[in-house]
């Protein structure tokens, strides 16, 4: 799996891999998750959006996608609708983000970091 750092616009942004033991937990962490409203929506704009994680190479149509955004996960599976969920406190944002911290650099970890403390 790979984690990527949805920040930029223009230019690539960062990745980090996730480790299968983390992918594991990730998935845990997932299932124990609360549906959220139908209105609930990730982040868009300039700036940090969230973290995007893919569970299969970028040129794998059939792979799922997983973003996760200012207190919401929404599950992209191809073979059906996305599904909302809750993340209260971006509790798993943060894990997430943590799971990456020794590959990203230093200035990307700030600027997400204090996005997580609003």
């Amino acid at each position: 799996m790979i984690v990527e750092v949805d920040l930029y616009s223009g230019r690539p942004n960062p990745r980090f891999p996730l480790e299968p033991a983390a992918a594991g937990e990730l998935a845990r962490r997932i299932e124990a998750l609360a549906p959220a409203g139908a209105g609930a929506r990730p982040r868009d704009g300039l700036g940090y959006r969230g973290l995007r994680v893919r569970t299969g190479p970028d040129d794998d149509a059939t792979a799922a996608e997983i973003v996760v955004s200012g207190g919401l996960v929404t599950l992209h599976d191809p073979d059906g609708p996305p599904r909302r969920l809750r993340d209260p406190g971006r509790q798993l944002e943060r894990w997430l983000l943590d799971q990456g911290a020794g590959n990203l650099d230093p200035e990307v970890l700030a600027t997400v970091r204090q996005d997580l403390a609003r």
